[in-house]
């Protein structure tokens, strides 16, 4: 209960700073949106809070990004502790090993009510609820930057364009009002102003795209031991239904509907976990340690048995 309500605590902080983020943004798109409109260079004492405002953010975007990147990489690792625990499900806990020194068919019927148990279907349940909720998170942030992307590109775009139009004006008609020299001055800065800004942008969006990446694979895993867990214990779909999930609508209905597959999951996998290590290196490496740290990941769970990849 306890890391239940700890990472739902975390989602909403860091829903908050996300929102409080994009309210930030507002002041420096909105000047870009003038200066494209306008063709004229903005007041310098906005142009120099602006950028004073992107600087001072930064170390805060960077926190939050890690925050997430925690997150994924608690998910990822919990899951591989999961998998491990089905493949070693055939192993006697200690209690049972105790139990068959005194009766084998005790220790027998302990192990089949360990392995008919619902827990670790609701275990598993629990984590694809937090890798929704971490979707959602994540996708939103994702399509409001590729949003104000597009607007700011623009806008940026009209500016340098126009910035022989913009020189005229600040030189005058006779050339006399501003030397070539200080309208490089004034020019300039806005221009590294504003394409930091549209660069932040990008590599937000970029770090959105990675995590995402990272998630979905993860995501595939988990509905993939899910279905290995429901089918041994004979539970079907154990109550798994799409409108629980509704940021992951896609993956639980092929997950309904039997059309799960493997086709091409390690190849996928890789390049997510990959991309999420250069990345995030400190977080991948915790990732390791807590799902196994002389492991260094984990794979799918043994499934001699059982099928995965339903005819379609």
């Amino acid at each position: 209960m306890a890391a239940l309500q700890n990472f739902d605590s975390e989602i909403e902080r860091i829903g908050g700073a996300l929102t409080a983020m994009r309210d930030a943004l507002g002041p420096i798109s909105a000047l870009l949106a003038e200066t494209a409109r306008d063709l004229a260079l903005p007041d310098e004492e906005r142009l120099t809070a602006g950028a004073a405002r992107l600087t001072a953010e930064m170390p805060e975007r960077q926190a939050v990004e890690a925050a997430i990147a925690r997150l994924v990489a608690s998910l990822a690792a919990e899951i591989g502790i999961c998998a491990r625990e089905f493949d070693d499900r055939e192993v006697p806990t200690r209690f049972e090993t105790l139990v068959g020194y005194v009766s084998g068919a005790a220790k027998h019927r302990r192990q089949q009510a360990r392995w008919r148990s619902p827990a670790p279907l609701y275990r598993l349940a629990e984590l694809l609820r937090r890798a929704d909720l971490l979707v959602g998170l994540v996708r939103q942030e994702r399509d409001f930057l590729i949003g104000q992307r597009k607007e700011s590109e623009g806008d940026l775009v009209t500016f340098i364009d126009h910035r022989p139009e913009i020189t005229e004006t600040l030189r005058g008609e006779d050339g006399s009002a501003m030397t070539g020299m200080d309208v490089v001055g004034r020019t300039e800065p806005a221009i590294k102003v504003f394409q930091d800004f549209v660069a932040g942008l990008n590599a937000r969006v970029g770090t959105c795209n990675i995590l995402l990446h990272k998630l979905m694979t993860d995501t595939e895993n988990l509905l993939i031991l899910y279905r290995v867990v429901a089918d041994a214990g004979g539970r079907g779909d154990a109550g798994l239904k799409p409108e629980f999930f509704p940021h992951l609508v896609p993956e639980v209905e092929r997950f309904a509907n039997g059309m799960l597959t493997l086709h091409g999951l390690d190849r996928r996998r890789d390049r997510a976990d990959q991309s999420f290590a250069e990345r995030f290196p400190a977080e991948a490496a915790g990732e390791a340690a807590d799902a196994d740290g002389k492991q260094g990941g984990f794979r799918l769970p043994t499934i001699s048995g059982f099928k995965l990849i339903r005819p379609q």
